[in-house]
């Protein structure tokens, strides 16, 4: 038996890649430059690990310690999980070529297998001749966490017993421990023929092209070549080209592509492929610039379109974003194909500068476009994601830890963060002991499966001495029930100050109470839900119990909001319930503008202040959160904009990370129920690469907020527009003097559909009451309707800090 490696993500050799294929009669497997025989590539039906969907050519047997998801197919690959499984593949009597076998006839057999976490996994492969079983490969271990698939392969000789049994099928073992997913990504069986084997053939780069040249001792005066090229692995070859000589140039190459290219001879049948070759031709080349660039002015977001760099082998874009001035570009796309691109974070108070750059499939970068300038129609403060400020420093940033260039340096001290573990969402509450407190997920960051061990994660109560951070340990588990095991937990503050936890356990929504955040905690039980609705799919009921988000009701009810943003109501003041579901999922919902509608939201967060409530989701497909407001936590409407992206982890001295994602939100509120900071899970790299042992994890950050000033509604009417005058009360509070620290001619008040455009009614007057201050509007472009249920307030402080508060409409 032989073996070899090949990465997922390779580099190919300039000159030529030379992969040896042996099949001449294939029975199962690779048959270049036609289909795959038999579904040997287990490409016949796409799945997904969770769905164990089956291949209608092999049947699966979960044999010993059956996972959580029976065997199948995961993206071109057959997994197991179990302690045992075995796959078998139906007869190989698919080819009329091969009916019937010989004692001495040599079979060619090689398979590809991958490992998912390093663990004692390992593989076999078997041809069964009726009862015979014969082992060409033997618990084979396999190497994890490397993202590289194992190539296996040799030759069996047939025997009088096989034939005499008739022909074989396909056995392969797979063999794991702790779940952990064994991937079979091929298995080629075929029967040498000397008769039938193709030519030998090399290729190079020359002049323009790439030149193929090949020997064929079976070829006559009168054989034909047939040249196949594939563009990309796994697509068809496409025949381009025949000739009876030994060679041929290929002219129609794009510079820097890996072409797969086999020759087969043809006289009265075609032979069998040649070797598989995969070359490129590479150049130094830059290509030329995108040129014309224009702008799509929206409200909140800035579509750039441009023409295509005239040269062919352009593989892709990247846009850059900077201040008015040109300054500070900052990458906010790449690997972009087609010639325009969706900015949902620019600036808002400025001109935001565009520059593209065009790649070539050789790696040539072409100088920046012309730049373009562009802003948007909305003003700061239409978007959650404008309140967003920079990060304290409390200590020096570093670069001594784990983590990608793109997030360091970074204040360690920000949220919660140890190198010996991962942490994962948590809501900071602070006390009736004056201290910050969390209770947050964690798991060994050298566990075996990496981020994926989350499952096995606890929940552990930290506390610091400032909303952010740095929050130390003081319990290794919160809660004393199911060895402190949980995931993504919330805190739900009840009106008589006390707390209400909900933690994911064994999959089951669980929920704990407190006088403190210190604990103890008390198990309630686990929440019950009414699942006889409509309003949400079947396979999607387990969205009821999955990463909650709750508060507590002036009546005492409980309302909750489901992992995908479904609304979910007490019938009592019970908090286990039962609940009924009131609303369906956020994805697709007509609430949503059609540029977010449809993006895959999970994982909420619910509160709620004196004024409305408020709820913020992540999209985590596309790396970005939203956010809503309702007058009674049912009836939702989209705010304008991004609720935050990987762009807004920024340090006071403007250093920026740029983590891969940010997930799980919470907030910290002060005693009015205002967010005052923004608590997310972060993580350098996609959570697949998160292993054991490497230089990458996950921790909880804390971003600080413009808080929403508290002002109050004083007219007796209805708000319409015929209103002449608003009078609003804007209350002082420590830290803000509204008699003196407010910029009066930035102040607008109306509908936040005219004020989120620099709109809405203008201030007229001021008046002293206290240490409070009245504000006198002229009603006129208020633009408040009785789809309104809160007036917005913009403005600006003299500091030229943003000012944002909202009033309630009571009487619309």
């Amino acid at each position: 038996m032989n073996r070899a490696k090949n990465y997922y993500f390779c580099i190919l050799f300039l000159m030529g890649f030379l992969v040896p294929l042996s099949a001449q009669i294939v029975l199962l497997g690779e048959n270049i430059p036609y289909a795959n025989v038999n579904d040997g590539d287990f490409e016949a039906i796409p799945g997904y690990w969770r769905q164990s969907k089956q291949s209608p050519f092999w049947k699966t047997y979960n044999v010993k310690g059956p996972g959580e998801y029976k065997m199948g197919i995961h993206n071109g690959t057959m997994f197991s999980i179990n302690d045992v499984g075995i796959t078998e593949s139906k007869i190989l009597n698919t080819n009329p070529n091969y009916q019937n076998p010989k004692a001495g006839d040599i079979i060619n057999w090689s398979f590809g297998a991958d490992l998912e976490y390093i663990s004692n996994g390992s593989i076999s492969l078997s041809l069964v001749f009726g009862k015979h079983e014969r082992i060409l490969a033997n618990k084979i271990k396999l190497e994890g966490s490397d993202k590289i698939v194992e190539h296996f392969y040799g030759t069996y000789t047939v025997n009088q017993e096989d034939v005499s049994a008739g022909l074989p099928f396909v056995r392969v073992t797979f063999y794991s421990e702790d779940q952990i997913k064994v991937f079979l990504h091929y298995v080629n069986i075929s029967v040498a023929d000397e008769i039938n084997k193709g030519p030998e053939l090399v290729a190079s780069v020359k002049g323009n092209g790439i030149k193929l040249h090949w020997e064929d001792k079976h070829a006559d005066k009168k054989s034909v070549f047939h040249v196949y090229r594939q563009l990309k692995e796994k697509e068809k070859y496409k025949q381009i080209g025949k000739t009876t000589n030994f060679t041929f140039l290929d002219t129609t190459v794009i510079n820097g592509i890996n072409y797969s290219y086999v020759i087969t001879r043809v006289n009265k049948k075609e032979s069998g492929a040649s070797n598989k070759i995969v070359i490129s031709k590479k150049d130094t080349i830059a290509p030329a610039s995108a040129t014309d660039l224009k702008a799509e002015i929206q409200d909140s977001e800035i579509k750039i379109l441009w023409k295509k760099s005239v040269d062919k082998d352009v593989k892709k874009y990247s846009v850059y974003r900077g201040d008015e001035n040109g300054n500070n570009l900052q990458e906010i796309a790449h690997d972009i194909t087609k010639n325009f691109f969706l900015d949902f974070t620019p600036a808002k108070d400025i001109k935001n500068t565009y520059v593209i750059f065009a790649e070539d499939y050789s790696g040539n970068k072409s100088i920046a476009s012309k730049p373009l300038k562009a802003k948007v129609k909305m003003v700061p403060g239409a978007s959650f994601s404008d309140l967003i400020l920079p990060m304290p420093i409390s200590h020096k940033l570093t670069s001594k830890t784990w983590g990608t260039d793109a997030v360091l340096p970074r204040n360690i001290n920000n949220g919660i963060e140890d190198p010996e573990w991962s942490y994962w969402g948590g809501r900071p509450v602070k006390d009736k002991d004056g201290k910050y407190h969390m209770n947050v997920t964690r798991w060994p960051a050298n566990a075996t499966k990496g981020h994926w061990e989350w499952p096995n994660s606890t929940v552990v109560h930290a506390f610091s001495e400032k909303p952010t951070g740095p929050y130390k340990v003081k319990k290794d588990i919160a809660y004393n029930y199911n060895n402190g095991l949980g995931h993504n937990p919330d805190i739900i503050i009840l009106n008589d100050g006390t707390y209400l936890m909900y933690s994911l356990i064994n999959w089951e929504a669980t929920l704990f109470s407190s006088t403190s955040m210190n604990g103890p905690w008390k198990r309630l039980g686990i929440m019950q839900v009414n699942k006889n609705t409509a309003l949400e799919k079947p396979e999607r009921y387990y969205r009821f119990e999955r990463n909650l988000s709750g508060i507590h009701l002036e009546d005492g009810r409980f309302l909750f909001v489901t992992k995908g943003g479904a609304m979910m109501l007490s019938k009592g003041t019970n908090p286990l319930g039962p609940y009924d579901i009131k609303t369906g999922p956020l994805q697709g919902n007509t609430i949503i503008p059609e540029k977010y509608r449809n993006s895959n939201f999970e994982d909420p967060v619910l509160w709620k202040d004196e004024v409305q409530y408020h709820m913020m989701i992540n999209a985590f497909i596309d790396y970005r959160a939203i956010y809503l407001r309702s007058p009674d936590g049912i009836h939702w409407k989209f705010n304008p904009g991004t609720a935050y992206t990987p762009n807004n982890t920024l340090y006071e001295n403007d250093t920026q990370t740029h983590w891969y994602k940010l997930e799980r939100p919470h907030v910290l509120t002060d005693k009015y129920g205002r967010a005052t900071h923004l608590s997310l899970a972060v993580i350098d790299v996609p959570k697949a690469d998160d292993l054991a042992k490497d230089k990458h994890s996950s921790k909880n950050i804390i971003l600080p907020l413009v808080v929403h000033k508290r002002i109050k509604l004083l007219n007796k009417n209805k708000i319409s527009a015929t209103t002449k005058k608003i009078k609003i009360l804007i209350a002082s509070e420590k830290g803000f003097n509204p008699q003196k620290d407010i910029d009066l001619n930035s102040l607008r008040y109306g509908a936040s559909e005219e004020v989120n455009f620099g709109r809405g009614a203008r201030l007229i007057n001021t008046k002293k009451k206290g240490k409070d201050l009245l504000l006198f509007f002229d009603g006129k472009g208020n633009g408040i309707t009785k789809n309104n249920f809160a007036g917005k307030l913009l403005g600006k402080t003299r500091e030229g800090k943003l000012l944002i508060g909202f009033s309630k409409l009571s009487t619309n």
